[in-house]
């Protein structure tokens, strides 16, 4: 019986230390390298939306802004890092995302902005929870590369900004959408954190997260960024921590009868 109990031992504590791991929900790659160089479609799960309003404002939105968003063209530009910003401001009149890549053949895509003539752009992202529980905690990280600089308009001096810098990042909870400066990157490198929800996403329920590129006043187009490697995980379901547990509890408690 020693050996018995050693093997569902085992099995037990196997189980309690897989919970402690988390499950990959998301991971963008395939479905940016997807698009191919050529792709005009939105990944799935993607949109692309905008904000009405002065290229001037300098405020971070707020939730009641972001709720104002404006669905735009789920068309994508194809533009690359060799065609300079001009070009995708010609071909998108700030009113698309873009299958952005380094060169015309580089097979590493990424969805990228530059708004015009508006308040800002925005990616969104929506996953779907079907982990078979209701989402409380997960953690995201993804990267963002500055494709190229934007054109100063004349009239304005060389030193002008007027521009919140890089992607500012912003979570759905509940009906409020909550701005993470954690995952707001205003340069190129990397973005991540982990969030506890004050309204857990029931299975079957939706996660949404939004990306914002504020507009330039003195620039047009702004300077170009673009965001990839975008990974989402969640813990994994804790009924079956709870299982291992009580499972153990009973099998000692059998043992000790």
């Amino acid at each position: 019986m020693k050996t018995r109990y050693s093997i569902v031992t085992a099995i037990i504590l196997a189980a309690l230390s897989s919970t402690a791991s988390a499950q990959l929900l998301y991971n963008s790659t395939s479905d940016f390298n997807a698009m191919g160089t050529a792709g005009t479609t939105m990944p799935p799960g993607w949109s692309f939306w905008y904000i009405n309003g002065s290229s001037s404002n300098l405020d971070i939105p707020t939730s009641a802004d972001m709720a104002t968003a404006v669905q735009g063209s789920q068309v994508l530009t194809v533009w690359n890092a060799t065609d300079g910003a001009t070009l995708f401001s010609s071909r998108a009149a700030g009113f698309y995302a873009g299958n952005e890549g380094s060169t015309a053949t580089d097979p590493n895509r990424l969805l990228g902005t530059s708004p015009t003539q508006v308040r800002g752009d925005i990616l969104q992202l929506s996953l779907a929870n079907t982990t078979g529980a209701a989402i409380t905690t997960f953690s995201l990280s993804y990267n963002m590369s500055f494709m190229a600089p934007g054109t100063l308009k004349d009239g304005y001096p060389a030193n002008s900004t007027e521009e919140l810098p890089g992607y500012n990042f912003y979570y759905l909870d509940g009906s409020t959408w909550t701005y993470d400066p954690s995952l707001s990157v205003a340069s190129a490198g990397q973005g991540s954190d982990t969030i506890t929800l004050a309204h857990p996403v029931a299975n079957g329920g939706n996660l949404q997260f939004a990306w914002f590129d504020d507009d330039a006043d003195p620039f047009s187009p702004d300077d170009m960024y673009a965001i990839g490697n975008v990974n989402v995980e969640v813990p994994e379901p804790a009924a079956l921590s709870l299982f291992a547990v009580g499972a153990l509890a009973l099998m000692f408690r059998r043992r000790k009868a």
